[in-house]
């Protein structure tokens, strides 16, 4: 477990509650934010907020990863009371992993192919403003479907 993640934790090791920044999330539907380490840009993140209705309707943010090469990272999920990706980006950074290898392996008589992350790394992240936003969607060819 990180240390971000034990701090985000009470005595009973349950996610202590997190408000947003925008409580609505409406901000966080279809925005973008730039990655970037040591001034490098180093690509995007992505997101969208969906409904998930078990156990309970609430809402459910998914994030996803997008590399100058316009490689793409498998997307990853954010929900409350705990909040945890989300905390981050509205702290102005994200603790990810540098861009994945796909690895193939032989197991019995099959090929098995898994993705292994690369270095972990502390990325800064800039938001982009509504127009700039959306043409850098369009431009990184993302759909809702694919979070």
């Amino acid at each position: 477990m990180s240390r971000n993640r034990e701090r985000s934790l009470d005595a009973d090791g349950r996610p202590r509650i997190y408000e947003p920044a925008d409580p609505s999330l409406l901000s966080y539907h279809r925005a973008v934010w730039t990655l970037s380490a040591d001034g490098e840009p180093y690509g995007h993140v992505a997101c969208v907020v969906g409904e998930m209705v078990w156990p309970r309707r609430a809402p459910w943010l998914w994030f996803l990863v997008v590399w100058p090469d316009g490689r793409r990272e498998l997307p990853f999920e954010d929900y409350g009371p705990g909040w945890y990706a989300l905390r981050e980006i509205d702290a102005g950074f994200l603790d990810y992993h540098l861009p994945s290898a796909t690895v193939e392996r032989r197991f019995l008589w099959r090929r098995v192919s898994a993705n292994k992350h690369g270095a972990p790394r502390r990325f800064a992240l800039e938001k982009l403003s509504g127009e700039v936003a959306v043409r850098r969607w369009d431009e990184l060819g993302l759909r809702d479907e694919d979070f």
